[in-house]
C-alpha cells in the first residue's frame, strides 16, 4: 500500500544518502551534432566501414534523416512519417525485393531532436545493392505513398498516433520510465505526451509533403553508414579506414561524381570533432 511503498523509500534514501547536487554539477545533457546540409545536386555523407567480427556475413546500411527541429508538431510529423512509410519500405525490400532479413524503420529522440532511420542487413546482398535499393525507395516516397494520400487516410494515421500517446498507463515501471526519461534528457517535459497529442490533431496532408520535402529534397541532413563483411555471399571489397579526412585533406575525400563526403572508420573522431565546432559556432 501507500504507506508501505513510502517507508520503503524513507528506508533506501536514509541506507544510500541521496544529495541533492547544484546544478552547476550537472553532467552534460546529450545534444544532437548537425549533420551536414545535402547540397543540391550532391550525396549525403557515407560512412563505411568493415565488418569488425570475422566471422560475420552481414551486410547492413542504415540511412539516418537528422531532424533538428524541435517543436511539438516536428515530432509527430516525423512520427506520422514513419506510420505511413514503415510497412511499403519492409514490403519493398523484404517481400518482394527479399533482400535482407532485416528491414525496418524507427524513429529515435536525441535530446530535443529526432532522427528517423531505414535499416536493411543481409547475408545475401552486398552493401552497395542494399544502400542502391533503399535510397530508390526513398526517391519514390513523395510520389508512391505520399501524394496519393487524402485528408482521410491522413486522419486514421493521425487517430492512430493520438490512441498511443493518450492510451492511460498500465504499469508503474512504464510511468516512471516515462517520467525518468524527461529527468534524464533534461526535457523536464512531462506533459510532453499530450502536447504532441494535440499538435497532432491540426495535421495536414501539406504539412506532410512539405516535411518530406524538407527532410530529402531541400537541404536536408542525412547520413548513410553501411557495414562490409569480409565472408559470405554479401562481401565486398573493404572499405579504407580513411578518405584523408582525418589528416586535413578534406577535398580528398570527396569521391564520386556525386561530390558526397566519404568516410572511413579512421575519419569518425575528427568528423565527430567538426560537427562539434559547428554547433558551438552556430
Amino acid at each position: 500500500d501507500k504507506k508501505e511503498a513510502l517507508a520503503l523509500v524513507d528506508k533506501i534514501d536514509n541506507t544510500v544518502g541521496f544529495k541533492t547536487i547544484p546544478i552547476e554539477e550537472y553532467p552534460p545533457r546529450l545534444k544532437a551534432l548537425p549533420l551536414p546540409v545535402v547540397a543540391k545536386g550532391s550525396g549525403p555523407s557515407r560512412l563505411s566501414l568493415s565488418e569488425p567480427n570475422p566471422s560475420n556475413n552481414n551486410a547492413a546500411t542504415q540511412i539516418v534523416f537528422q531532424c533538428l527541429d524541435e517543436s511539438e508538431k516536428a515530432h509527430v510529423l516525423v512520427e506520422l512519417l514513419n506510420s505511413v512509410i514503415s510497412e511499403p519500405f519492409f514490403e519493398d525490400l523484404r517481400t518482394k525485393q527479399q533482400l535482407g532479413y532485416i528491414v525496418s524503420t524507427g524513429v529515435k529522440a536525441i535530446g530535443n531532436t529526432r532522427t528517423l532511420s531505414f535499416v536493411v542487413q543481409s547475408n545475401v546482398a552486398p552493401v552497395s545493392k542494399l544502400t542502391d535499393a533503399a535510397w530508390k525507395f526513398l526517391e519514390g516516397v513523395r510520389s508512391t505513398y505520399l501524394e496519393p494520400l487524402n485528408e482521410g487516410d491522413i486522419g486514421v494515421y493521425v487517430k492512430g498516433l493520438v490512441d498511443a500517446k493518450t492510451e492511460p498507463d498500465k504499469r508503474l515501471s512504464i510511468e516512471v520510465t516515462r517520467n525518468w526519461s524527461e529527468i534524464s534528457s533534461g526535457r523536464l517535459q512531462f506533459n510532453r505526451l499530450q502536447a504532441e497529442a494535440a499538435a497532432a490533431l491540426n495535421l495536414s496532408k501539406d504539412d506532410l509533403l512539405q516535411y518530406w520535402d524538407d527532410l530529402f529534397a531541400d537541404n536536408g541532413r542525412i547520413l548513410i553508414a553501411e557495414v562490409v563483411p569480409k565472408v559470405g555471399n554479401a562481401s565486398s571489397k573493404a572499405p579504407p579506414t580513411t578518405t584523408g579526412y582525418a589528416e586535413g585533406n578534406k577535398k580528398g575525400s570527396y569521391l564520386g561524381n556525386d561530390g558526397s563526403l566519404r568516410l572511413g572508420i579512421d575519419d569518425i573522431e575528427q568528423y565527430r570533432r567538426d560537427r562539434e565546432d559547428y554547433l558551438a559556432a552556430s
